[in-house]
This record gives structure tokens, C-alpha cells and sequence, in this order.
């Protein structure tokens, strides 16, 4: 049984279609390459004068199906909220996503305005790091330094923790969608950047230490990397001098 069939099964038990007005299916089911861990991703779009949403999940024929279901007011909710912290989930899905219902139109209309606000590319927001953050930044490397020449038993633990962190800021300060279970095929794999509508990382000699902070199994080779990297973005944040830091800021009680 196909997936399509498994979502009309799914369909026949759906309480709320008195109040649906769209339904758009999305994931690795529409956009390639599923695997064994991959659920069907459907949302659907609800009458806008309802006062409810749900999200949920249920298994039909072993297929897992997560649903989503709003009305368009939230959904443009979600679209703003992830504008504003670069992490446009929810306009890759309804951009990447397969249109199965479509009552009035809003679902086309839905795609349409998270294909205009991608478009944006996020020319408004600031996302420069200010010094507080690149003291952050030079801490993350001075505690994995600390931990490497003192042995201790937290360093690999540390270590992923801080460049998780440090590629976040590095991420966000590109203006470039970040998330773990994609960093390495964005830079890798043009089949992944078209799967999620990522662009190439902008410099390749930070692309390649990411990818070497991340695959590299030697502690010495990767925290090498990782000072690199570390010396890399704190060059394009405007540079950073630990004996000249200091944070003026307004009290806020």
C-alpha cells in the first residue's frame, strides 16, 4: 500500500474534516530518498474561525503520519516565528510540499507567502555578534583547551556541545539556516541543499573545517580544527581580544 493510500485510510477517521480546507503533504515522501525512521509530515489547513489546533500522531499500515493541523492565521504565526530566528521549517515544508486538498485557494497561498519571505533572504534582521557573544565564543575554546590538556573524561562530550553552539552563532551571523541533522550535507551534498533549500555555505575554507570538526575522529586533529574555526569566526565577527573585553549594559531589575 502506498503512502497516498495510507493518508486516505488515515482521512476516512479524521474528525475535524467538517472544518478542513486544505491538506498538504510534505517530507522525504515528496521530496526523495525515505528511510526506514521516515514519517509521512501532513498539514492540515483549518477554517480560520476555529479556535483550536492539534498535532499529533498515528500509525496506519506501519506508516507513522505526523499531523499538523491549523488554521492559516497560525500557520503564518509559525512562518513569522521562524523567519525572525532563521530556521524556516515550517516555509520548507509548505514551499517542498505536495498539495493534496486546496477548498479556497489558501494552501497555494500559503506556499506562495513562504516562497516571498525566503526570497527576503532576512535583509532585516541584525544578526551581528556583539562582543558578549564572542567572549562566549572565546570561552567555548578556552574550556575545550582546558579539557583536552587536563584529560578529562567530559571532553568529547564538551566538545560537540561547544561546536554545536559555535556553529549556531556562525550560522546565524551568515544569515543561513542551521540545523544539526543537515550542517554536513549542506556542505556536502547538493541533493540535501535541494531537499531543504539551503544555499552553499559562502567560504569554503570554513565550510571544509566545519566538515573536519565534525568527521574527524582524533581529539588533538579536531580541537585543531576547532581553534581555526573558532579563529575564523570571531575574524568575520570583527575580530575579538580577551584582554580588551568588557560589556556595558543597563541593569534589568
Amino acid at each position: 500500500m502506498e503512502w497516498k493510500e495510507k493518508l486516505a485510510k488515515f482521512l476516512e477517521d479524521w474528525e475535524y474534516m467538517d472544518d478542513t480546507i486544505g491538506i498538504l503533504v510534505c517530507g522525504s515522501y515528496i521530496t526523495g530518498n525515505p528511510s526506514s525512521h521516515s514519517d509521512l509530515d501532513v498539514h492540515i489547513i483549518l477554517a480560520d474561525d476555529v479556535n483550536y489546533r492539534e498535532r499529533g500522531n498515528r500509525s496506519i499500515d506501519g506508516l507513522l503520519i505526523e499531523y499538523f493541523s491549523n488554521p492559516p492565521k497560525q500557520i503564518i504565526k509559525y512562518f513569522e516565528e521562524d523567519y525572525q530566528s532563521i530556521r524556516p521549517m515550517s516555509q520548507t515544508q509548505f514551499i517542498t510540499g505536495e498539495i493534496i486538498l486546496d477548498k479556497t485557494g489558501v494552501v497555494q497561498s500559503l506556499k506562495d507567502k513562504a516562497t516571498e519571505m525566503l526570497e527576503n533572504k532576512y535583509q532585516e534582521i541584525n544578526t551581528s555578534i556583539n562582543e558578549l557573544d564572542k567572549y562566549g565564543i572565546w570561552d567555548m575554546l578556552d574550556d575545550l583547551q582546558d579539557a583536552f590538556e587536563n584529560k578529562k573524561e567530559e571532553f568529547n562530550f564538551m566538545y560537540y556541545c561547544n561546536l554545536d553552539k559555535l556553529l549556531s552563532n556562525y550560522m546565524k551571523h551568515i544569515k543561513h539556516p542551521y540545523s544539526k541533522k543537515t550542517i554536513l550535507g549542506n556542505i556536502t551534498s547538493e541533493i540535501t541543499r535541494n531537499k531543504y533549500l539551503l544555499k552553499e555555505l559562502p567560504d569554503k575554507e570554513i565550510s571544509q573545517l566545519i566538515t573536519n570538526c565534525i568527521t574527524f575522529e582524533d581529539k588533538k586533529t579536531r580541537l585543531s580544527d576547532y581553534e581555526q574555526l573558532t579563529i575564523k569566526i570571531l575574524e568575520l565577527a570583527g575580530g575579538f581580544d580577551i584582554d580588551k573585553f568588557k560589556f556595558y549594559s543597563k541593569l534589568d531589575v
